[in-house]
């Protein structure tokens, strides 16, 4: 089993509609996300955390423009060590 059917069995085995309102789908996003964090974390392979991080990124991001440069600009700042500036705002 490749990684694509790994993953395709997982999702159908997760996927349910969330219901309520904007608060509950954030509360959901969020317990979901910390889960997806904390597998990852667990992975000893870098080259398979760094190929997870990336189908992870794609996946949210898909075609929304904003998402892309929101993203992008994410990892920039991260990449040259601003997160870490208290001060900087990107």
């Amino acid at each position: 089993m490749d990684i694509e059917e790994f993953a395709v069995d997982i999702v159908e085995e997760e996927e349910e509609e969330v219901e309520g309102d904007e608060d509950v789908k954030l509360a959901e996003i969020y317990k979901l996300a910390s889960k997806l964090v904390r597998i990852l974390e667990e992975l000893k392979s870098y080259e398979l955390k760094e190929a997870a991080s990336l189908m992870l990124i794609k996946e949210i991001v898909g075609e929304d423009r904003i998402l892309v440069g929101l993203a992008t600009k994410m990892l920039q700042d991260m990449n040259f060590g601003f997160d870490e500036d208290e001060k900087y705002v990107s």
